[in-house]
Protein backbone atom coordinates (compact mmCIF):
# COMPACT_ATOMS: atom_id res chain seq x y z
CA UNK A 1 0.00 0.00 0.00
CA UNK A 2 1.28 3.27 -0.81
CA UNK A 3 -0.09 5.04 2.37
CA UNK A 4 2.01 4.45 5.55
CA UNK A 5 0.66 6.44 8.30
CA UNK A 6 -2.75 8.24 9.38
CA UNK A 7 -2.26 11.27 11.48
CA UNK A 8 -5.45 12.27 14.12
CA UNK A 9 -6.38 15.58 15.01
CA UNK A 10 -7.24 15.21 18.73
CA UNK A 11 -10.48 17.69 19.56
CA UNK A 12 -13.32 17.11 17.26
CA UNK A 13 -12.02 14.13 15.57
CA UNK A 14 -11.00 12.11 18.52
CA UNK A 15 -12.27 13.43 21.48
CA UNK A 16 -14.82 16.41 22.40
CA UNK A 17 -15.51 18.20 25.55
CA UNK A 18 -16.81 16.04 28.42
CA UNK A 19 -20.19 17.40 28.94
CA UNK A 20 -19.90 16.92 33.27
CA UNK A 21 -16.39 18.53 33.70
CA UNK A 22 -17.47 21.60 31.13
CA UNK A 23 -20.58 21.78 33.13
CA UNK A 24 -19.23 21.69 36.71
CA UNK A 25 -16.78 24.96 34.88
CA UNK A 26 -19.67 26.94 33.53
CA UNK A 27 -21.91 26.26 36.45
CA UNK A 28 -21.00 28.57 38.73
CA UNK A 29 -20.46 31.22 36.59
CA UNK A 30 -23.28 31.17 34.03
CA UNK A 31 -25.93 29.22 36.49
CA UNK A 32 -26.70 26.58 33.82
CA UNK A 33 -25.31 23.77 32.22
CA UNK A 34 -25.65 22.68 28.20
CA UNK A 35 -27.40 19.88 26.69
CA UNK A 36 -24.51 17.40 25.73
CA UNK A 37 -26.28 16.86 22.56
CA UNK A 38 -26.17 20.43 21.59
CA UNK A 39 -22.47 20.84 23.19
CA UNK A 40 -21.41 17.59 20.24
CA UNK A 41 -22.79 19.93 17.32
CA UNK A 42 -21.50 23.23 18.49
CA UNK A 43 -18.10 22.45 18.25
CA UNK A 44 -19.19 21.79 14.20
CA UNK A 45 -21.44 24.84 14.00
CA UNK A 46 -18.18 26.67 15.87
CA UNK A 47 -14.98 25.63 13.42
CA UNK A 48 -17.59 26.03 10.77
CA UNK A 49 -17.89 29.48 11.97
CA UNK A 50 -13.99 30.59 12.41
CA UNK A 51 -13.91 29.20 8.80
CA UNK A 52 -15.94 32.25 7.56
CA UNK A 53 -13.93 34.25 9.74
CA UNK A 54 -10.07 33.48 8.81
CA UNK A 55 -8.82 37.01 9.47
CA UNK A 56 -9.03 36.23 13.33
CA UNK A 57 -6.04 34.06 12.71
CA UNK A 58 -3.78 36.95 12.35
CA UNK A 59 -4.15 37.63 16.26
CA UNK A 60 -2.62 34.70 16.64
CA UNK A 61 -4.52 31.94 19.64
CA UNK A 62 -5.14 34.69 22.23
CA UNK A 63 -7.54 36.24 19.85
CA UNK A 64 -9.23 33.58 17.59
CA UNK A 65 -8.93 31.13 20.85
CA UNK A 66 -11.46 33.07 22.88
CA UNK A 67 -13.58 33.85 20.43
CA UNK A 68 -13.91 30.48 18.99
CA UNK A 69 -15.02 29.64 22.68
CA UNK A 70 -17.30 32.24 22.91
CA UNK A 71 -18.92 30.57 19.37
CA UNK A 72 -18.67 27.35 21.05
CA UNK A 73 -20.79 28.76 24.53
CA UNK A 74 -23.47 30.26 22.31
CA UNK A 75 -24.11 27.45 20.07
CA UNK A 76 -24.33 25.76 22.91
CA UNK A 77 -27.32 27.73 24.07
CA UNK A 78 -25.15 29.43 26.93
CA UNK A 79 -24.71 32.90 27.19
CA UNK A 80 -20.97 33.81 26.23
CA UNK A 81 -19.87 35.42 29.29
CA UNK A 82 -16.53 36.62 29.19
CA UNK A 83 -15.77 35.01 32.78
CA UNK A 84 -17.01 31.71 31.35
CA UNK A 85 -14.62 32.52 28.31
CA UNK A 86 -11.43 33.02 30.44
CA UNK A 87 -12.39 29.54 32.55
CA UNK A 88 -12.70 27.47 29.31
CA UNK A 89 -9.70 28.89 27.76
CA UNK A 90 -7.05 28.17 31.17
CA UNK A 91 -8.69 24.98 31.64
CA UNK A 92 -7.07 21.68 31.57
CA UNK A 93 -8.62 17.83 31.26
CA UNK A 94 -11.87 18.76 29.52
CA UNK A 95 -11.07 17.18 25.95
CA UNK A 96 -11.46 13.52 27.42
CA UNK A 97 -14.91 12.49 26.06
CA UNK A 98 -14.71 9.65 22.79
CA UNK A 99 -16.09 10.36 20.17
CA UNK A 100 -18.41 7.35 19.08
CA UNK A 101 -16.59 4.64 17.53
CA UNK A 102 -13.10 6.61 17.53
CA UNK A 103 -11.28 4.25 19.82
CA UNK A 104 -11.88 1.46 17.83
CA UNK A 105 -11.99 3.12 14.92
CA UNK A 106 -8.12 4.52 15.32
CA UNK A 107 -7.43 0.41 16.65
CA UNK A 108 -8.99 -0.68 13.31
CA UNK A 109 -6.44 1.01 11.27
CA UNK A 110 -3.48 0.33 13.07
CA UNK A 111 -4.31 -3.13 13.00
CA UNK A 112 -4.69 -3.12 9.37
CA UNK A 113 -0.82 -1.97 9.55
CA UNK A 114 -0.66 1.78 9.01
CA UNK A 115 1.52 3.75 11.35
CA UNK A 116 -1.58 6.36 13.31
CA UNK A 117 -0.49 9.54 14.92
CA UNK A 118 -1.61 12.36 16.25
CA UNK A 119 -0.80 16.03 15.49
CA UNK A 120 -2.85 18.65 17.75
CA UNK A 121 -3.41 22.18 18.60
CA UNK A 122 -3.32 21.33 22.19
CA UNK A 123 -2.59 23.18 25.65
CA UNK A 124 0.69 20.91 26.63
CA UNK A 125 -1.93 17.45 27.91
CA UNK A 126 -3.21 15.66 24.75
CA UNK A 127 -1.54 12.54 25.99
CA UNK A 128 -3.09 12.60 29.23
CA UNK A 129 -6.95 13.08 27.72
CA UNK A 130 -6.53 10.66 24.81
CA UNK A 131 -5.14 8.05 27.70
CA UNK A 132 -8.09 9.51 29.70
CA UNK A 133 -10.49 9.14 27.16
CA UNK A 134 -9.31 5.21 26.31
CA UNK A 135 -6.99 5.41 23.68
CA UNK A 136 -4.31 3.77 26.07
CA UNK A 137 -1.24 3.45 23.86
CA UNK A 138 -2.70 2.97 20.22
CA UNK A 139 -0.27 5.92 18.76
CA UNK A 140 3.33 5.65 17.43
CA UNK A 141 3.23 9.61 18.46
CA UNK A 142 1.59 12.35 19.76
CA UNK A 143 2.72 16.22 18.74
CA UNK A 144 0.99 18.68 20.67
CA UNK A 145 1.33 21.95 19.65
CA UNK A 146 2.65 23.83 22.85
CA UNK A 147 5.34 20.84 23.27
CA UNK A 148 6.34 21.58 19.85
CA UNK A 149 6.31 25.58 19.98
CA UNK A 150 4.39 25.58 16.79
CA UNK A 151 0.14 24.97 15.69
CA UNK A 152 -1.95 24.31 12.88
CA UNK A 153 -2.16 25.55 10.46
CA UNK A 154 1.66 25.92 9.99
CA UNK A 155 3.04 22.95 8.20
CA UNK A 156 5.94 22.62 10.49
CA UNK A 157 3.88 20.82 13.14
CA UNK A 158 3.39 18.04 10.50
CA UNK A 159 7.13 17.48 10.23
CA UNK A 160 7.37 16.43 13.84
CA UNK A 161 5.15 13.46 13.50
CA UNK A 162 6.29 12.70 9.83
CA UNK A 163 9.71 12.41 10.98
CA UNK A 164 9.14 10.89 14.42
CA UNK A 165 7.15 8.24 12.08
CA UNK A 166 9.99 7.86 9.35
CA UNK A 167 7.56 8.65 6.39
CA UNK A 168 7.34 11.23 3.92
CA UNK A 169 4.16 13.53 3.48
CA UNK A 170 3.38 11.98 0.31
CA UNK A 171 2.77 9.02 2.22
CA UNK A 172 0.46 9.95 5.03
CA UNK A 173 -3.05 11.30 5.48
CA UNK A 174 -4.19 13.51 7.62
CA UNK A 175 -7.92 13.12 9.73
CA UNK A 176 -9.24 16.22 11.22
CA UNK A 177 -12.65 18.77 11.38
CA UNK A 178 -11.54 21.85 10.40
CA UNK A 179 -11.00 23.31 7.46
CA UNK A 180 -8.99 25.81 8.38
CA UNK A 181 -6.94 24.56 10.50
CA UNK A 182 -6.67 20.74 9.77
CA UNK A 183 -7.14 21.06 6.12
CA UNK A 184 -4.70 24.22 5.62
CA UNK A 185 -2.01 22.96 7.32
CA UNK A 186 -2.49 19.18 5.47
CA UNK A 187 -2.43 20.96 2.22
CA UNK A 188 0.57 23.12 3.01
CA UNK A 189 2.68 20.32 4.25
CA UNK A 190 2.29 17.93 1.65
CA UNK A 191 0.12 15.21 2.84
CA UNK A 192 -0.87 12.69 0.23
CA UNK A 193 -4.90 13.26 1.14
CA UNK A 194 -7.33 15.22 4.07
CA UNK A 195 -10.24 13.66 5.45
CA UNK A 196 -12.86 15.67 7.03
CA UNK A 197 -14.53 14.29 9.96
CA UNK A 198 -18.42 16.00 10.12
CA UNK A 199 -20.89 13.64 12.08
CA UNK A 200 -23.58 16.11 12.02
CA UNK A 201 -23.49 16.79 8.23
CA UNK A 202 -22.49 19.88 8.25
CA UNK A 203 -20.24 20.00 4.94
CA UNK A 204 -22.09 18.10 2.69
CA UNK A 205 -19.91 19.80 -0.02
CA UNK A 206 -16.82 18.82 0.99
CA UNK A 207 -15.55 15.21 -0.31
CA UNK A 208 -13.36 12.78 1.33
CA UNK A 209 -15.06 12.86 4.65
CA UNK A 210 -16.63 10.47 7.18
CA UNK A 211 -19.31 10.96 10.35
CA UNK A 212 -17.08 8.83 12.23
CA UNK A 213 -13.53 7.64 12.78
CA UNK A 214 -14.96 4.04 12.45
CA UNK A 215 -16.07 4.68 8.56
CA UNK A 216 -12.17 5.85 7.87
CA UNK A 217 -10.67 2.09 7.35
CA UNK A 218 -12.96 1.57 4.54
CA UNK A 219 -11.96 5.26 3.40
CA UNK A 220 -7.69 3.90 2.79
CA UNK A 221 -8.87 0.74 1.23
CA UNK A 222 -11.18 2.31 -1.31
CA UNK A 223 -8.46 5.29 -2.53
CA UNK A 224 -5.25 2.40 -2.15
Amino acid sequence: MSTKAVLFDAGGTLVTMDPGIFGDLVEPILGERAEPDRMLAAHYHAMAAIADNTHLLEGGSGVWWPWWLAQFLQFSGLVPHPDAVAALATSHGIWRLPLPGAVEGVAAVAAAGYQVAVVSNADGKVSDDLEAAGFGHLFDTIIDSSVVGVSKPDPAIFAFALEALGVEAADAWYVGDSRVFDLGGAKAAGLAEFVLVDPIGLQDGYQPRVAEIGELLELLGDQE
